[in-house]
């Protein structure tokens, strides 16, 4: 198998493609280095993109604050409670940046453009490295650090690799998730969904975990997500072994796996979300449920010097 790294602009946004002999992994450099599109070949031969992105610049520029579709999010996933936190004594305010609440959401990488850092390959696998720094810009988060992001491309599978490095003087809280929107070619109402043994955490009325987590069983099996809307995250009861979350579509055979390195200063659940237009369903690889700049569960500290790494991918069949 050949592989090769093209550029292909979005607008005036850097976009970059992994292209294999029979698929293709986009990474839009210049926008917090999102996964935008997941294309392979099905054995009908015909190509299918398992991901849902931004086609155009036009359309970017409409629906990207509202989606963030394929972003690195970065140093916190999900909502930060009244855009405010605290850690070790200090109090920490951030921005609103989002309309329907006072809360802040995703961190800061998802905006920003990030930096080639290198591209190799063989012929089994591709790897594109990518990278970006966080100097404090912000005075709601006063950290120095940088998250250096593998992409890999097989032939039906991709991984993403996060390094995150405290390139600081102090010690730094750290969280992270990723915003990818998974499809398979038809509304999820026709698609099932596998879990593994999770709870689910429960939220208060502003979308805020109290702490409180419940058993889910929706999907502990190969379950059908007809019409249901989830907007939760769900935390993984044993950190000690691999399992998938799988989703299925039961007529034609076709199914995605996704799988997450999980453990301590890893991840640890995912947040799943159903957009309004049922044509594709987010899974979200989460180190932390949201909020956890001010509830500190699973929060990770990353010492001066000192670095993480996060591995998290997925692969089809047909």
């Amino acid at each position: 198998m050949k592989f090769s790294l093209k550029s292909r602009p979005l607008g005036s946004i850097d976009r970059l493609v992994i292209c294999g002999d029979d698929s293709e992994l986009e990474i839009l450099l210049g926008w917090g280095a999102s996964l935008n599109a997941w294309k392979v070949m099905t054995k009908e031969k015909k190509s299918l993109d398992l991901l849902y992105g931004y086609t155009d610049a036009e359309e970017f520029r409409r629906i990207q604050a509202d989606t963030n579709a394929g972003a690195c999010l970065s140093p916190f996933p999900g909502r930060t409670a009244n855009a405010e936190w605290m850690w070790r004594g200090s109090k920490y305010k951030l921005t609103n940046n989002v309309s329907w609440a006072k809360h802040a959401v995703h961190g800061f990488l998802n905006e920003l453009p990030w930096r080639f850092f290198s591209f190799e390959s063989s012929d089994k696998e591709a790897t594109l490295a990518c990278e970006c720094e966080w100097y404090g810009e912000h005075p709601g988060f006063p950290f120095t650090y940088r998250v250096r992001s593998y992409f890999t491309l097989c032939e039906r599978e991709f991984s993403v690799r996060s390094v995150v490095t405290n390139i600081g003087r102090e010690a730094m809280p750290y969280s992270q998730g990723y915003h990818p929107y998974f499809k398979l070619g038809k509304k999820v109402n026709f698609l099932s969904l596998k879990l593994p043994v999770c709870k689910r955490s429960v939220l208060d009325s502003s979308d805020i975990p109290t702490g409180k987590l419940e058993v889910e069983k929706r999907f502990a099996k190969d379950s059908p997500i007809g019409n249901v809307f989830v907007n939760d995250c769900f935390m993984f009861d044993d950190l000690s072994k691999r399992e998938p979350i799988l989703l299925n579509d039961p007529e034609t055979g076709r199914s995605i796996s996704l799988w997450e390195d999980i453990g301590e200063d890893s991840w640890k659940g995912i947040q799943i979300y159903t957009p309004p237009n049922r044509e594709s369903i987010a899974l979200e690889p989460m180190t932390a449920e949201p909020d956890v700049l001010n509830h500190h569960r699973d929060l990770i500290e990353i010492l001066p010097g000192n670095s993480i790494e996060l591995l998290w991918g997925a692969d089809f069949q047909d």
